[in-house]
């Protein structure tokens, strides 16, 4: 008897064009965390080093691997609330409000958290099993934001920002060539003045 099962390889073929789309949103989820990461950390570097905040950092810097666990895992904690509150919003008519509640409870969560685990990074490290999951998230995080990468679509749509920032970049340089320079404003809104004072001036 013949079994009727596809063969491996045209198995594995769907197999993998099915996980695609869950690949690609993963990817992307991951780049757009990063960033946001990235812009958060940026942002709190120019916080001013208040005293208080100076001692609170060192503070969370010289905690025990498991209370800085805690501290790390804080924000999750205290946020859900907030986004269970965004959820109530969204499911009684208020979309909006649930959006907005969510994206802000989104943006100060990462910033906490980055911040975090910048100060614990070395003690969370020194917990193997936290070291050994850190280091496969990392891992995967890598292979899928490479298989994005080598994806047609992603090279399709890297191709399209490129063509449009070539035609902003000549849009911005063709305007600067034909705008006026602020002197030269200055100069022809005095003219005007000048022209309409005259026009209501007395006859002599």
């Amino acid at each position: 008897m013949t079994s009727s099962s596809p063969p491996p390889r045209r198995s594995a073929r769907w197999r993998r064009r099915l996980l695609a789309p869950l690949i690609y949103t993963a990817a992307l989820l991951l780049m757009l965390e990063e960033w946001l990461w990235d812009v958060t950390q940026a942002v709190l570097a120019h916080i001013p080093s208040w005293p208080l905040l100076v001692r609170l950092q060192r503070w969370v810097e010289q905690l025990s691997p498991y209370a800085a666990l805690a501290i790390f895992l804080a924000p999750t904690v205290l946020l859900l609330p907030v986004k269970v509150l965004a959820l109530f919003s969204i499911t009684h008519g208020h979309p909006t409000l649930g959006l907005v509640i969510v994206l802000v409870a989104k943006v100060l969560g990462t910033a906490l958290v980055a911040r975090i685990y910048a100060l614990t990074r070395r003690s969370l490290l020194s917990l193997d099993w936290f070291r050994r999951y850190h280091d496969k998230l990392l891992d995967w995080k890598d292979r899928v934001t490479a298989q994005l990468h080598a994806s047609a679509g992603w090279r399709q749509v890297q191709r399209l920002l490129q063509s449009m920032r070539s035609l902003l970049a000549r849009f911005r340089t063709r305007f600067a060539a034909q705008a006026p320079s602020p002197w030269t404003r200055m100069m022809r809104l005095f003219r005007r003045l000048a022209a309409r004072m005259r026009k209501q001036a007395p006859p002599k």
